[in-house]
């Protein structure tokens, strides 16, 4: 399967995307929508929590996606340009937990998936057999997030949702990491700059004999003769990682190489051959945004080994060169060997996984500076909240703040106001314009549709706790019975459809039911009460029925043996009460009392 930009935030087989954090300089509504989608439909809680680098263009109401504010003030970087995800997936089967790095060379937005050329990394790490380098590069990554998240409002991912914290499980899957000495891979430039990183994990390297750098942007101006390339080049040889006489290769954009046009005479007397990036996928449209560092020694019959740097870092002073501890940019990349028995050419060669061609070379009169760099706008505030709470019709502000709101009448109302039910999911605050998610009953609220059958919740039961995606096709899964869309036979007495249509929905739900996982608990307590609740309208001759007979179908469904192991009832006998009353059966006697009487 070809590693796109999604397929990065896919699960694992046979596992469920649980929670996982994502940072990025840029990103928009429609691949950070699309990337929440692919990693989990889940949408009452947050499933990954975005850390972007400050924008007047917050995308802060996608479901199920929370928003990161970064503080605006001694934030502790220059831009946050490092490209990274960490990623937690729960096993269906069992109390199994996979871990994935991500590390990027794009944006999360449309570009790596159109015209730009990017790289990407990515390992799964599963606790039931971590190798010790895998371990140490997600202990790494999650030190880097651990400092995002003291410099911005997290507060949403902070609280419990259905009764547990969305990160709980990732948080404990990286503790129970077996602890390591081996040096991570993973490197970023909180407070030291990558080249020092990439140089110390190059140098145990000897004698190679080439070196290629491929950035999609380099410093503008400013720089010396020959600037940092140079610099890189001499620490490289200065470790003996490289010889002094090796092949030198750096892969620009010809039209947009900024301050390289200036410097390409000085490069060129270097032994610096100024190359086109290509990617076959790509074709003659691709530009470069990949960063990397290849240095490696190539022997006679083509076989190549070394050590690759990937990341955000470009060959720019403070992406490449300045820790963000120092006024450079918060950036992240990898070091990683070549693989065994790699080779120069091939279906599967160096010059094949990386964006490079040996055939030409760019001329110096080719060569533009292009657009200068210009750093994004950002905002002078952020929103003093980053989410809002409805309760029995009120909306108001986390720890009663007072909020001016846009109500759904277009006008300016601030918290504690009137807000009738149902709740909103998203409120634009009046002041900022900032669009914020809603809580309500322990959750975030997510707009349901007013009339189910029971075919949809059929249908729901055969993913949980996997939400069921919005267009998923009526057929059951692959190796299931199909959904039975249950109409009365022509002369069959109504009382008999009615009966066989609630007994074949309980049955479903009570199998369904006692296979939900402890932690899942009050979630399926929660959802069962809405979706059953959802299907007054659409199942009306099914439920008057009952309602005639004065009988309540649904207590079976609390009792013991319908449960799971080491759940408690209460909750569920409370979401059943509210069902029943929905459906006119509150003063009903159980039928399966009744049932019990006639043996």
């Amino acid at each position: 399967m070809q590693t796109t930009l999604y397929t990065l935030f896919m699960p694992p087989e046979d596992c469920i995307g649980d929670f996982g954090f994502i940072t990025g300089f840029t990103a928009t509504k429609q691949v950070l929508d699309q990337i929440k989608r692919t990693f989990s439909g889940e949408v009452a809680r947050p499933a990954l929590a975005a850390f972007i680098h400050p924008t007047i263009d917050a995308q802060s109401d996608i479901p199920g996606l929370a928003w990161m504010w970064m503080r605006l003030e001694k934030r502790g970087y220059n831009l946050l340009h490092a490209k990274v995800a960490l990623l937690g997936f729960r096993k269906r089967e069992g109390r199994g937990y996979v871990i994935r790095l991500v590390v990027s060379t794009g944006n999360w937005t449309q570009d790596p998936l159109t015209d730009s050329i990017d790289l990407f990394w990515s390992i799964d790490v599963d606790l039931a057999q971590p190798s010790d380098q895998d371990c140490s590069d997600v202990q790494a990554a999650w030190k880097m997030f651990s400092w995002l998240r003291r410099r911005a409002d997290c507060s949403l991912i902070e609280q419990e949702y259905d009764g547990h914290r969305p990160d709980s499980l990732l948080a404990d899957a990286v503790a129970l990491l077996p602890k390591t000495d081996l040096a991570p891979r993973f490197v970023d430039s909180r407070t030291q700059p990558l080249l020092s990183q990439v140089t110390e994990r190059v140098s145990g390297l000897t004698k190679a004999n080439r070196l290629i750098v491929g950035s999609g942007y380099f410093e503008a101006a400013g720089d010396g003769d020959a600037g940092l390339l140079e610099r890189l080049r001499e620490a490289f040889v200065k470790d003996k990682a490289l010889t002094k006489n090796a092949t030198l290769d750096l892969f620009l954009n010809p039209l947009s190489c900024q301050g390289i046009a200036e410097r390409a005479t000085a490069l060129t007397g270097r032994g610096w051959a100024l190359r086109r990036a290509f990617s076959e996928k790509h074709g003659e449209d691709g530009k470069l945004h990949a960063k990397f560092v290849l240095v490696a020694k190539l022997n006679a019959n083509e076989e190549v080994k070394g050590k690759l740097y990937l990341g955000s870092g470009n060959l720019s002073r403070v992406g490449f060169e300045t820790a963000a501890s120092s006024g450079g940019n918060l950036e992240a990349g990898v070091v990683i060997d070549l693989p065994d028995n790699a080779t120069w050419r091939g279906k599967a060669g160096i010059s094949i996984m990386l964006p490079l061609q040996f055939e030409n070379t760019v001329t110096l009169k080719a060569l533009r500076p292009g657009d200068d760099f210009v750093s994004p706008e950002e905002p002078t505030e952020q929103p003093p909240v980053s989410w809002l709470v409805w309760r029995d019709g009120v909306l108001m502000g986390p720890d009663g703040a007072e909020i001016d709101v846009v109500d759904a009448g277009n006008q300016v109302v601030c918290t504690p106001c009137e807000w009738p039910g149902p709740p909103p999911s998203i409120v634009t605050l009046a002041h900022g314009g900032w669009r914020l998610p809603v809580i309500a009953e322990g959750v975030l609220v997510v707009p349901r549709r007013s009339e189910l059958t029971v075919e949809d919740i059929l249908a729901g039961l055969a993913t949980f706790p996997e939400p069921q995606e919005i267009d998923r096709p009526d057929d059951a899964p692959e190796g299931e019975e199909p959904i039975v869309t249950d109409q009365p036979s022509a002369g069959a007495p109504e009382s008999a459809y009615a009966i066989r249509r609630m007994m074949h929905l309980l049955v479903k739900i009570s199998e369904a039911q006692k296979r939900v996982d402890q932690r899942d608990w009050q979630r399926w307590c929660r959802e069962l009460r809405g979706n059953l609740s959802d299907i007054v309208k659409t199942e009306h001759a099914m439920l008057e029925f009952f309602r005639s007979a004065g009988a309540d179908p649904l207590s079976i469904l609390a009792d013991p043996r319908m449960r799971p192991p080491r759940t408690q009832d209460t909750i569920l006998r409370a979401a059943l009460a509210d069902v029943k009353q929905v459906w006119g059966l509150a003063s009903c006697p159980s039928l399966w009392d009744r049932e019990a009487d006639h043996k």
